[in-house]
């Protein structure tokens, strides 16, 4: 007993959690831009290479880049879910007050400092940088027409209706900053601004030198995640493979598809009470299975299965369009892909590691059991406790930031599932 509660005090001060995604930010004023050390407080995953390429290469030139009063903020640049080396904001703040967003494009081999004071950008940062409760919303992307392709990010601030009693009631606003970028302006170097007109950048601006530039155009956006599930959920033949599961999940055995990569399903795979095997991978994308009791969430063996998915695309091939998903009663439906490359893919795990896995898998579960805040009655985890239990274990298996989870709602709702600053459950 006596080791449990000592476990539990271990694990409750890294899962130190609030509802809501909530998290509290300090402002701060830099006074030497050079020196200062990158440490996020974005409420969203970043494209960390290209903050701190982009933060030395306006360290070396800070005099001539700098335009007006304030610095940088860097550890609230956001690179607008481009994980590309490619584009950042970053608000400009003097004495914690921001009064204009740095717009950071790179073309080629070379970046482009833009500053811009769009009166909603500089609000939206600011919120950003309080130390109000916050939450991340849901970012959405549109492409307009196939012309412009814009992301907007929001945050809800938390308000209290006596400011003298912060725990009280209140209310919530929400705050959003858009980026967009065309697909036909691929001269533009600088913003493209909403209606596609391209401002700053070119021209005579000649730019900066781009570390490990080479001369060569960025690579390719990786494709959203959720476009990417939204291809393979809506494929006829996968979708029908996917209700039969759901129709299997009150049953007693576990089954599952594997999918070639235009949706073609295997025969069905049946396996026992608690585990399905999808076998040889070779030809096939991915995989589907269901549960039927236990714990609603891929566990350690199917995040091995989808390490083998990812190596059966081959070296040359696309790694990161592996996925294994899952469904089980009551609507519960999550999936999984890779997110790394094929090196990445080639952690092996013993039996003997899979089998000590799945029981730390358990142990955890039964002490996230004892907190009202993960689990229901105490005899069930929420959807907090199991995705919280899916990134821990995660963690302990080496493979953390190279595998998404999303969970698909009963409407079909895509989410992305993250942990935020606080290792609490968030989706975006």
């Amino acid at each position: 007993m006596m080791r449990k509660l000592i476990s539990w005090l271990a694990f409750t001060m890294v899962f130190c959690l609030l509802p809501l995604s909530c998290v509290h930010d300090e402002i701060y004023t830099p006074s030497d831009p050079a020196s200062k050390e990158y440490h996020s407080k974005s409420l969203w995953k970043e494209d960390e290479k290209y903050i701190k390429n982009v933060m030395k290469i306006y360290s070396e030139h800070h005099e001539e880049i700098k335009k007006g009063a304030g610095e940088p903020m860097w550890d609230y640049a956001m690179t607008m879910d481009r994980f590309d080396e490619s584009f950042l904001m970053v608000p400009v703040a003097e004495y914690g007050k921001v009064v204009a967003v740095l717009n950071v494009p790179r073309k080629g081999q070379r970046v482009y400092f833009t500053y811009t004071q769009v009166q909603n950008d500089i609000e939206f940062f600011q919120n950003l940088m309080s130390s109000r409760l916050k939450r991340a919303e849901t970012t959405l992307v549109d492409n307009t027409a196939g012309k412009l392709v814009c992301t907007t990010k929001t945050i809800s601030m938390f308000y209290p209706d006596n400011e003298s009693d912060p725990d009280g009631p209140g209310h919530w606003e929400s705050h959003h900053v858009t980026e967009c970028k065309s697909q036909q302006l691929e001269s533009c170097v600088g913003e493209v601004l909403p209606d596609g007109t391209c401002l700053g950048g070119g021209g005579n601006d000649p730019g900066y030198p781009y570390p490990g530039g080479g001369g060569e155009d960025p690579q390719p956006e990786p494709e959203d995640p959720c476009q990417k599930t939204k291809s393979i959920l809506t494929n006829p033949q996968v979708k029908a493979s996917i209700d039969d599961l759901k129709t299997k999940s009150t049953g007693t055995l576990e089954n599952a598809y594997k999918f070639k990569a235009d949706g073609t399903p295997s025969n069905l795979i049946v396996g026992n009470a608690h585990t399905v095997n999808f076998g040889d991978k070779t030809g096939y994308q991915g995989g589907y299975h269901n549960h039927t009791t236990g714990i609603p969430m891929l566990a350690p063996a199917d995040i091995e299965q989808l390490l083998q998915f990812a190596l059966a695309q081959g070296n040359y091939g696309n790694s990161s369009a592996a996925y294994v998903g899952m469904v089980a009663p009551n609507d519960v439906h999550y999936i999984i892909q890779f997110n790394g490359n094929y090196d990445d893919a080639l952690v092996t795990f013993s039996q003997q590691d899979l089998d000590e896995f799945k029981i730390k898998y358990q142990e955890i579960n039964e002490i996230m059991l004892l907190d009202s805040q993960y689990s229901i009655d105490h005899i069930k985890l929420n959807t907090n406790g199991i995705e919280i239990l899916f990134f821990d274990i995660l963690k302990k298996m080496g493979l953390y930031g190279k595998v998404n989870l999303q969970r698909i709602d009963k409407s079909g709702v895509i989410k992305n599932i993250n942990l935020d600053q606080n290792n609490q459950s968030n989706f975006n």
